[in-house]
């Protein structure tokens, strides 16, 4: 966890979810982003769960035009597994979010 530290200066959206940093930089068109998308070098930096295998990963993403980077993964404590049951990449829930915003 202190390896996060070194990502406290990015510009962290606590509230997007997975489907929404896609939708913002990889699709266009009928999406609820139209002219949301500032430029083409913007950037949005988010937290999210893969809970497709044991043990659940928690990622720092960057998604740009470009795609997606993972910049820091680290496995999910089990005491918040519960939130993610369904097999997936998932946004934070807020007990999760409340955990992680004490390291920034």
């Amino acid at each position: 966890m202190e390896e996060l530290k070194k990502f406290k200066n990015l510009p962290i959206d606590w509230d997007v979810e997975p489907a929404d940093a896609v939708a913002m930089h990889l699709e266009w068109g009928n999406t609820g982003y139209s002219g949301k998308h500032h430029d083409s070098d913007s950037e949005t930096y988010f937290f999210c769960i893969d809970s497709w295998q044991e043990p659940y990963i928690l990622r720092l993403q960057k998604m740009t035009k470009d795609g997606s980077e993972s910049l820091y993964e680290m496995e999910l404590p089990r005491e918040f597994w519960d939130c993610c049951r369904a097999r997936g990449v998932h946004g934070l829930p807020p007990e999760v979010k409340e955990w992680l915003q004490k390291w920034f």
